[in-house]
């Protein structure tokens, strides 16, 4: 304790944070040895070193380093914090690993879900053209019925989900719409409806119908064409997607409406597919979420898939 004849040592100052680039700097000076090598390795001229290394030592409030004979020698200080330094710069070089890999290829993972009317044909060539150019990254693909899909995308299982249903005005979903198609009618290879050029719904009568459910999107969108001055045509086998209706008209049980982007014709094999009058259209729409932006890796995906759907609806 100090005598009372004596003044209080007056308390230090406390130092200033350095900033990123001046740790990069010591760290520098602490490996090469000299301000001329630490100014090579930084690409930088040793003036600015000797300038960088000033602002350090000032903002430390002591010496990082003796000066003999135009040398530099570490102070016990300065090992106690170069030993701070390595996990600070490897931290540093995992942060841009990270930011070149998002830049790259997003998180390396992409969920997706749809409608399953676009699991037959469109979802897995979108899938199949992403992945040519996105080999390394992981892509969960789930095709969940109507009244599922909505409530996966909104609790945030799924990055972006590709419908033919737009989520209801003020849900926390955002739509938009991203294509439109027709509606397409499908008859078995050698039916007697595969002669002829367009269909009506009166055509259909007295031909197996497989029909949607009427709470389905697509049995709704379908209800319009379904009527006529003979009647409402309800269906003879009834299911939910157009997958299952394809898979029943390929063995010759009956004749369905379908989404234009739930085939393409070169793959239809025993399926003939023919226009229906009046045309009925469809649209397809691109849902996320409100409260999270897309990633680049999603928004790559929607490109894709975009420029696939141009391209067939051309």
């Amino acid at each position: 304790m100090p005598s009372p004849s004596q003044p209080p040592t007056p308390a230090r100052s406390p130092s200033a944070p350095l900033n990123l680039r001046q740790i990069e700097v010591f760290h520098a000076i602490m490996v090469a040895g000299s301000l001329s090598e630490a100014g090579r390795m930084l690409c930088v001229s040793q003036p600015a070193i000797s300038r960088v290394l000033a602002t350090i030592e000032s903002r430390m409030r002591f010496a990082l380093f003796d000066r003999e004979r135009g040398r530099l020698h570490p102070t016990p200080e300065a090992h106690r914090l170069f030993a701070e330094v390595r996990p600070i710069l490897d931290g540093v070089r995992r942060f841009n690993e990270v930011a070149a890999s998002l830049a790259e290829h997003g998180d390396g993972k992409l969920s997706i879900v749809s409608s399953p009317s676009y699991s037959e044909w469109l979802m897995p060539r979108a899938i199949q053209r992403f992945r040519h150019r996105h080999p390394s990254v992981r892509v969960h693909y789930r095709p969940l019925p109507s009244d599922a899909l909505m409530t996966f995308v909104a609790q945030g299982h799924a990055d972006l989900c590709i419908a033919s249903m737009a989520p209801p005005e003020g849900s926390e979903l955002r739509a938009r719409e991203i294509g439109e198609g027709n509606i397409m009618c499908a008859v078995p290879r050698g039916h007697a409806l595969a002669e002829y050029a367009e269909l009506t719904v009166d055509d259909l009568r007295g031909s197996t119908f497989i029909g949607y459910g009427g709470d389905t999107p697509f049995g709704r969108l379908s209800a319009r064409f379904l009527t006529s001055e003979r009647g409402t045509l309800a269906p003879d086998i009834e299911i939910r997607s157009t997958p299952e209706a394809m898979a029943l008209v390929r063995e010759g049980v009956g004749v369905a409406l379908m989404e234009s982007f739930g085939y393409t014709p070169e793959g239809a094999g025993d399926i003939v597919l023919k226009p229906i009058r009046p045309a009925l259209a469809h649209k397809i729409y691109l849902i996320h979420s409100r409260q999270q932006a897309m990633s680049t890796l999603a928004k790559g995906f929607v490109a894709t898939l975009t420029h696939l759907l141009d391209r067939q609806a051309g």
